[in-house]
């Protein structure tokens, strides 16, 4: 977001840009923290690290078992 899209909203517009930037980084910081309590609440790992288990695979060998 940028300092003139903020202040396109309702009631925004009087602010200085020293006070829209703030309100930008704050919304930022904001956003991240909202985003890993998320993941953190609903056990969201996003990893390239991870190991992704194909269950069509693993009920072919219990099937055949």
């Amino acid at each position: 977001m940028t300092v003139d899209e903020l202040r396109k909203y309702p009631n925004c517009g009087h602010y200085t840009d020293e006070q829209a930037k703030n309100i930008i980084h704050t919304l930022e910081n904001l956003a991240v923290y909202l985003f890993d309590f998320t993941c953190l609440k609903y056990g969201i790992i996003i990893d390239n690290q991870s190991v992704i288990r194909d269950k069509s695979k693993e009920n072919d060998l219990n099937i055949a078992a």
